[in-house]
């Protein structure tokens, strides 16, 4: 499955979430693929998807299945950061628990304080502010 697949899986799969079922049956689904594939597919759902409250639902279910799942990929953290700050839903702490956990805490936290030096929108700084906040919290997955 390729990471656009995933992406666009996730992303109709949110609207039914009702279904107690579904985490459990995309939780299987996925941690049978590529790694690399599904961390891209669930991480462009926060840097490609649509931004809350219509991509909230999606969000919530992508966030939860990366810290889930952990899957490993090479990344350019800043690069991820930047491309989510448009459009992150600030009530997924999961997204930031699992940078925290792909590139350790302080890392994320160093690269939110330098893209804070960046022009950003207010929206933008909200959600990184957000960001720093939950990583400075116990992490509870929740």
């Amino acid at each position: 499955m390729r990471a656009s697949e995933i992406t666009a899986l996730i992303t109709d799969s949110a609207s039914n979430q009702t279904n107690p079922q579904l985490f459990a049956q995309l939780h299987s689904l996925l941690s049978e693929h590529s790694q690399p594939q599904v961390a891209l597919g669930l991480l462009k759902v926060f840097t490609h998807g649509s931004p809350p409250p219509t991509g909230s639902d999606a969000q919530r279910l992508a966030g939860r299945l990366l810290l889930t799942l952990q899957p490993q990929a090479k990344l350019d953290l800043g690069s991820v950061l930047r491309a989510c700050l448009p459009r992150y839903e600030p009530s997924v702490k999961q997204l930031p628990y699992y940078l925290g956990q792909m590139f350790g805490t302080e890392q994320v936290l160093r690269e939110l304080r330098r893209l804070a030096h960046e022009p950003l929108a207010e929206s933008e700084r909200r959600a990184m502010e957000t960001m720093q906040g939950w990583l400075h919290l116990p992490q509870d997955p929740g």
